[in-house]
């Protein structure tokens, strides 16, 4: 029913409370578990001071910077998380991705073939504003598969 979960991660210790559940499913029904870290684009906002025109995104050597240390940290914690789950016998890979967390888990979901996706509903904290109450929400509301969410 649910050969492979997607399973939203973000460094916090709330979001890693969706582990415990998805771990059971997993090993019960056989499913792939994919560890997901989605990481903000490296820009920021640029406001042309103009009426009525918008900001403009650009990159900048701090913002390019923040997201290596970010994507590094990431990679190492899930690695780590990985580590453990395939200790229990299951089948695990894990990916970090860039941009807005919400639509970046939903698009990886559907182009990956993932028939479910777990994630907890407020992880706050963890990698930089990846706050999974709101992105939760997007999640629920415009995935086009089943989302199985846990509240910390």
């Amino acid at each position: 029913m649910f050969e492979k979960i997607l399973v939203c991660l973000d460094g916090s210790a709330p979001a890693e409370r969706i582990i415990p559940y998805i771990t059971r499913e997993a090993a019960a029904l056989h499913s792939k578990i994919v560890l997901l870290c989605v990481i903000d684009l490296p820009e920021t906002m640029l406001s042309l001071n103009l009426p009525g025109s918008p900001a403009i995104p650009i990159s900048t050597s701090g913002a390019i910077k923040r997201t290596f240390t970010e994507e590094t940290a990431a990679d190492d914690y899930l690695k780590k998380q990985a580590e453990s789950l395939k200790a229990q016998g299951l089948e695990v890979d894990y990916v970090i991705q860039s941009g807005t967390s919400g639509e970046t888990i939903v698009n990886y979901a559907q182009e990956n073939g993932c028939t479910l996706i777990a994630i907890a509903t407020h992880g706050h904290g963890g990698f930089r504003r990846f706050a999974l109450g709101s992105t939760a929400d997007f999640v629920v509301h415009h995935s086009l598969i089943p989302v199985l969410t846990v509240r910390p």
